[in-house]
């Protein structure tokens, strides 16, 4: 995890010069996603935007929410990022992009009892690494499937929602499948 930084540095790197060739103007992701975060399966869906950022370096935008449980305990969760990446291949045509996102994840673990519902929530800071490939169906539509890593510190006295009721770290993967709509520059 250490070295997580770096190596992505260098695959942005190498990848950047790639992307450079094309601009790919602006997309709009919108898809079904389920995530395994502390060993607990959830599903939910991702919403995302990748945009021309300036030179091969491209913008990019995701939200997602996810919905699970832990034995009687309902989780739930909330990722808001944004940040670099670079997407390569021909506007139109494959598209494969790699990204380093940053923002906010909000946690909620609630339970049931009688008619009450008791729940607990944090914010914090998370960071989501990742990439995909956009397969082409038309001019402007294409289907994506994407893979990411999630990490966040938690809270001091937070649990994570796993069994372990581990305090510090929560982290997991995404996989996520849509449709994608392109538009922006002129193919």
């Amino acid at each position: 995890m250490k070295h997580l930084p770096v190596v992505l540095a260098a695959l942005l790197a190498v990848a950047a010069p790639l992307a450079a060739a094309e601009r790919h103007g602006t997309d709009l992701f919108a898809g079904y996603s389920f995530a395994k975060i502390d060993n607990v399966n959830r599903s939910g869906g991702n919403a995302a935007v990748g945009f021309d950022l300036f030179g091969p370096i491209d913008g990019f935008v995701d939200a997602s929410a996810h919905w699970g449980s832990s034995g009687a305990e309902s989780l739930a969760d909330l990722t808001l990022m944004a940040g670099p990446g670079a997407r390569f291949g021909k506007r139109g045509g494959m598209v494969f992009f790699v990204r380093a996102l940053a923002g906010l994840v909000r946690d909620r673990a609630s339970i049931a009892v009688l008619d009450v519902d008791i729940s607990e929530s944090s914010s914090r800071f998370g960071v989501l690494v990742g990439g995909g490939l956009d397969f082409p169906i038309t001019e402007k539509l294409a289907l994506r499937a994407q893979g990411d890593y999630l990490w966040n510190d938690l809270a001091p006295g937070i649990a994570s929602g796993s069994d372990s009721g581990e305090v510090g770290r929560s982290s997991g993967f995404r996989a996520s499948a849509g449709v994608v709509y392109r538009f922006g520059i002129a193919p």
